[in-house]
């Protein structure tokens, strides 16, 4: 399965998620970030420190962020897909748009 196309259905459904199901999209999305950061080879891949603590981090906290209310859950899926965009859009070979 693509592990973007597995990520993007789980955003679509992350919203309504039960408690231990919301840690099973946390873990997938966290996996999948991960899978970015560990395919990103060369001299970009140790520019990256912050990506290095934040996801073990996150990781750790599953537990945590998965029994947040809803609003708290909904901008922390936010943002951390956001993250995956940007990291997507920094892999190498990717397309850039110009805005």
């Amino acid at each position: 399965m693509d592990k973007g196309r597995h990520t993007a259905s789980i955003a679509l459904d992350a919203y309504g998620l039960s408690f231990p199901n919301r840690q099973v999209a946390l873990t997938h999305i966290i996996d999948d970030l991960q899978y970015l950061r560990d395919s990103a080879v060369g001299a970009s891949s140790d520019r990256r420190p912050a990506l290095d603590r934040l996801l073990p981090i996150i990781r750790a906290s599953i537990e945590s962020i998965a029994n947040a209310d809803d609003d708290c859950w909904k901008n922390i899926i936010k943002e951390l897909l956001q993250l995956r965009e940007t990291l997507l859009r920094l892999k190498p070979g990717a397309t850039r748009t110009c805005h």
